[in-house]
């Protein structure tokens, strides 16, 4: 694997960062260098006009100069604080993992930036929203609602609301929390009450359920309370979705807490009722975005089952933006045991029919303990028939080796070299 500091994507990245309108780079670099040079010269004339008394410079030449040099000097010193704050600011902006021209680069027009439709659910998509939301402010995270397991599934049933633990998630990643309030959000009560297992984000979203009406408005007022960057959406407004699940050996999985369960490998996934459609919002997002990020997260129960609701594959496959297929970087029990990114991929193109341009592969393997049964999900280059390209780089998270590292991962994505970055696509 190439250094990322000297790839070319990221070098790519740096020359179209430094040629940007409106970093406050060049304008200051530019000035200092003129300044430089004119008070370089002035000071050279009077130095020979003082060694060489023939040479007079007269009154006024004199005055010329002594007012440019002022000039000059106060020019430099404002040159030079401005580009001390710059990099300053750049510095401070290296936690999104990137280079200080790149990041500022993005700063300053992340609202002109790439339309972002990330799609999926669970813990993988909220990992790639505390990422992207450093990149741009045009995020639509659409978040499946057939979860009916833990406080989701109590909540969906005594409500007959949508399940709120996606977008729970999806909220909070995109938002900018105190860390207090953000443990709050994610607090579960596990005291022996009627709130047992119930998430404090899950309740506060069903109660703006029971004031406000819809779930779609409740998480548009939530994403207003909590002032989150860009918006979270359901991929559909209806609040009975059910996923199924059929095995290898013929037998039927009700429900989605079920099918992460079972044994057995799966042959299919499909969800009921079969007429559910997409929201309008959704598929209006997708067709004006300049990249749609699939995944990470469940493959059969986070990921697929986004896809299975209608209209959602045909948006994605007449969509302009690039599609880009985030494989996971371990198995997960039961439901991808054995897996490899082929299978990963071969899977979600069986289920939904999406053409993919690019896949995300993990190329940091770390040995993970043996009770985790999770094992890596091992890097490959080429596929046959696959007519995307694979982009392998380390995205792990070294503190939790099954899961994806936010910023690395959000990084792989917006330097794809194909990508527009600094302004939307749309």
């Amino acid at each position: 694997m190439s250094n990322p500091d000297t790839s070319p994507v990221t070098l790519l990245a740096r020359v179209r960062a430094f040629f940007r309108i409106g970093i406050g780079l060049k304008r200051w670099l530019f000035i200092l260098i003129i300044s430089v040079f004119i008070l370089v010269s002035e000071i050279g004339l009077m130095i020979i006009a003082f060694l060489q008394p023939d040479l007079t410079m007269g009154g006024s030449g004199i005055a010329i100069s002594t007012i440019s040099i002022i000039i000059s000097f106060s020019l430099i010193f404002i040159s030079t604080y401005r580009l001390y704050i710059w990099i300053v600011n750049g510095v401070r902006h290296k936690q999104i993992g990137l280079d200080i021209l790149t990041s500022l680069s993005i700063k300053i027009d992340k609202d002109k930036a790439v339309k972002v439709v990330a799609i999926g659910g669970g813990t993988g998509q909220s990992t790639l929203l505390r990422g992207i939301k450093h990149w741009t402010n045009n995020i639509t995270a659409v978040v499946t609602i057939t979860d009916d397991g833990g406080s989701s599934g109590n909540l969906r049933d005594d409500l007959d609301m949508p399940p709120p633990g996606d977008a729970r998630s999806c909220l909070i990643a995109l938002s900018e929390l105190d860390p207090i309030l953000e443990e709050m959000f994610l607090h579960r009560f596990t005291a022996k009450s009627s709130l047992n297992s119930h998430n404090m984000g899950n309740l506060f979203l069903a109660a703006l359920y029971q004031k406000v009406g819809g779930f779609k408005q409740v998480l548009e007022a939530a994403g207003d309370i909590l002032s989150i960057t860009g918006k979270v959406v359901p991929v559909s407004n209806m609040t009975n979705l059910k996923l199924m699940a059929e095995t290898k050996s013929g037998q039927i999985i009700d429900g989605e807490s079920s099918i992460g369960l079972v044994s057995q490998p799966l042959s299919r996934v499909w969800i009921e009722p079969a007429s559910a459609i997409a929201d309008q919002s959704v598929l209006e997002a997708i067709s004006n975005a300049g990249v749609i990020v699939i995944g990470p997260g469940s493959l059969y129960t986070s990921i697929i089952p986004n896809f299975l609701v209608g209209g959602i594959s045909d948006a994605v496959n007449s969509s302009s933006a690039l599609k880009v297929f985030v494989c996971n970087v371990a198995t997960q029990p039961h439901e991808t045991e054995s897996y490899d990114v082929e299978k990963h991929l071969t899977v979600f193109q069986e289920h939904t029919g999406v053409d993919i341009d690019h896949v995300v592969v993990n190329c940091n393997i770390k040995d993970n303990p043996e009770d985790w049964h999770q094992p890596a999900v091992l890097p490959i280059w080429h596929m046959d028939g696959f007519r995307g390209s694979f982009l392998v780089d380390d995205v792990l998270d070294e503190s939790m080796p099954t899961r994806h590292d936010p910023r690395k991962l959000a990084r792989a994505i917006m330097q794809i070299p194909s990508l527009s970055v600094y302004t939307s696509r749309k």
